[in-house]
């Protein structure tokens, strides 16, 4: 392959003016001898078609001129963008450098047995994250892989926090090791806000995950977070797990979760399906006015506190084989089908301005009688259903195998 450019070697220029020197002396050799006895009149003729040729010879060296000019120009050119493609290669070598210096600076000062160290190793982080756009998904990445770490949260941490007087060295160390989980937990709030409720302004880190798996999380206050997909499997909650007007744009996922108090995902924004698998909620669950963009599957659930899903809207709500300790609310929701079989609802079941085209309750235990909705079929079994059922089961899901429901 021959290059775009090609260089011009010098002999050609040598060449050029050998060709030159030839015509010129070749020229003047054939009018001296042709001066000799000619006719004056025929000679000066002769010589004003040489003059002529002449002029076209140096207007031809004139744009050979002008070429080589160009060719010298466009090479300077080529050379000021080589150098400045090399400058910008080696400032961009030496920037990764940095941050790679910094990152593992602070990776390294993450396990630092003293909680101050620590403490500077998230800032110095987020000021990565902060200032380079593309490093912004990994320095999350870290943050929920620390809040995986072991940790048990001492069950008097609301009286520490109000003064740390007089504690043991272990009791120390567990409140600040506590306040640098908050501190991480406060960088989610701060970073991942959702810029259409709060004013997040340059500290916005749009577009990223929180994964959040078989993490622990302490008193978490998250309000109005937008993230594009929120995973939780095996994540533990001490405290009230306050998500309330999060929004997630693509896949929210929680399968053993386990939240020691209430949690608060009201007025949330959901744009795929959601599922809750063998979850515990071990005091309520408020999901009022949230807004599901697909389905809602709760499965194999233990809710020892009220579920609240009043003023909700979805595609369709299910739950199969989940205890409901105490009432299950749908009051004022919005959804196009309702499911719940073999689940046991200790509570009241309340349905009272409930929109839904079709509802089924297959196979369930109630200790109060349920509300009776005009569109909601009450059956003792999912076989004592028709096919239409056992189809939406399956598209909730839900398998059924001719026996018994199975997941």
């Amino acid at each position: 392959m021959e290059p775009a450019d090609p260089v011009l070697r010098p002999f050609v220029v040598f060449l050029w003016a050998a060709v030159a020197v030839a015509v010129t002396v070749g020229l003047t050799t054939f009018l001296v001898h042709l001066s000799d006895g000619a006719d004056p009149q025929r000679l000066a003729g002769l010589l004003d078609i040489v003059r002529i040729g002449l002029s076209v010879g140096i207007g031809t060296g004139g744009l050979f001129a002008l070429w080589l000019a160009t060719r010298r120009q466009r090479s300077a050119e080529q050379t000021l963008a080589l150098q400045r493609e090399v400058s910008q290669t080696t400032v961009n070598d030496s920037t990764e450098r940095r941050i790679t210096e910094q990152y593992n600076k602070a990776i390294e000062q993450l396990g630092h047995e003293k909680a101050a160290v620590r403490l500077g190793a998230i800032y110095s982080l987020e000021r990565i994250a902060q200032e380079h756009a593309g490093h912004r998904q990994t320095v999350i990445d870290v943050f929920c892989s620390y809040l995986r770490l072991p940790y048990e949260p001492p069950a008097d941490r609301k009286r520490w926090s109000k003064s740390s007087a007089g504690l043991s060295p272990e009791a120390a160390e567990a409140l600040a090791e506590l306040e640098v989980r908050y501190t991480i937990q406060g960088m989610f709030w701060e970073h991942l806000g959702d810029p259409e409720k709060r004013k997040v302004g340059e500290k916005h880190w749009p577009d990223l995950v929180l994964n959040l798996s078989r993490a622990t999380l302490v008193d978490p206050v998250l309000r109005f977070l937008a993230v594009r997909g929120l995973w939780c499997e095996q994540l533990v909650v001490h405290g009230t797990a306050d998500f309330r007007g999060l929004r997630v744009t693509h896949i929210a996922s929680f399968v053993k979760a386990r939240f020691h108090d209430r949690a608060v995902f009201a007025d949330g924004i959901f744009s795929e399906s959601v599922a809750l698998i063998d979850c515990t909620f071990e005091a309520g669950a408020d999901l009022s006015g949230a807004a599901f963009l697909g389905l809602v599957t709760l499965i194999g659930c233990d809710f020892r506190g009220e579920v609240d899903l009043g003023g909700h809207s979805s595609r369709g709500f299910a739950a199969h084989n989940c205890q409901f300790d105490h009432g299950l609310v749908l009051r004022g929701g919005k959804c196009t089908l309702v499911m719940i079989s073999d689940s046991d609802l200790q509570g009241t079941f309340v349905t009272d301005d409930l929109e839904v085209s079709a509802g089924l309750l297959a196979g369930c235990s109630f200790r109060t009688q349920p509300d009776r909705h005009p569109k909601i079929v009450l059956v003792d079994d999912l076989r004592d259903s028709d096919s239409y059922w056992r189809g939406v089961a399956a598209h909730f899901g839900i398998e059924f195998d001719g026996t018994m429901m199975s997941t």
